[in-house]
């Protein structure tokens, strides 16, 4: 087993018989400006758009087959790292954190010598980087202070009836039929067996965000509302 590896969609690297060259480079996300120009102002002027860029973080992999098993090499790494849908990314030196992927770009892979092939996977991530501990569970009280950047956490609602929840004085309200999930990353809310009740819910989801430093937070008494806050930081 190689000292350095990376876990992708939950298997390592080495668990398909591929290796690291080197540590990658991580890029700098960048903050999304609108750029204005005004009819005799000195140069544009600048509006934040309070969000981030993705980043593209890229990977050279060798592996080692013999001769007739060095195409099928390449195919196990294909299928591997071109699964469909958003997979997490760790670094085994950096394992607290992981990188949202939102897609994977393979090059073609070369084939040095009979035995030894080499190929870079691209992946496409969100800018920030993601707490692992940030996906557990919380109380209310244990996510009020945010050390992080602004997060979109999800709640977990269990009870019946109307479910008032406050973040920081503004007021988000479900119809809860024994449990709902609410999802401010995707802005849906739904049923533990995916039913979607977005029609259940009256307030916006960017209410909801957990914001640096303080948050006050409260809900209807009677209910049961976990939150997985997404930690995450640039």
């Amino acid at each position: 087993m190689w000292d350095y590896d990376l876990v992708y969609a939950g298997d390592r690297a080495g668990d398909h018989g591929l290796a690291v060259v080197k540590r990658p480079d991580i890029p700098a996300p960048v903050r999304d400006y609108t750029e204005v120009s005004i009819p005799g102002r000195d140069g544009p002027l600048y509006i934040d758009e309070g969000t981030i860029g993705d980043i593209v973080v890229s990977v050279t992999f060798n592996f080692i087959g013999k001769p007739d098993e060095w195409f099928g090499r390449f195919r196990e790494a294909k299928r591997w790292l071109l699964q469909g849908g958003q997979k997490e990314l760790i670094f085994t030196d950096d394992a607290e954190y992981f990188y949202l992927v939102k897609k994977a770009v393979l090059d073609g892979a070369e084939r040095s010598c009979l035995q030894i092939g080499q190929f870079t996977a691209s992946f496409y991530c969100a800018g920030y980087h993601y707490l692992v501990d940030g996906k557990r569970e919380y109380g209310l009280w244990d996510v009020k202070y945010n050390a992080f950047e602004t997060s979109h956490p999800t709640y977990i609602i269990k009870g019946e009836g109307l479910c008032e929840i406050r973040v920081n004085h503004k007021v988000f309200k479900a119809n809860v039929g024994q449990n709902a999930t609410v999802d401010t990353e995707r802005m849906v809310t739904c049923r533990k067996d995916g039913t979607l009740m977005n029609t259940d819910v009256d307030g916006d989801y960017e209410d909801l965000y957990l914001v640096h430093g303080d948050n006050d937070l409260e809900a209807t008494p009677g209910f049961s509302v976990r939150v997985v806050p997404n930690w995450r930081r640039l």
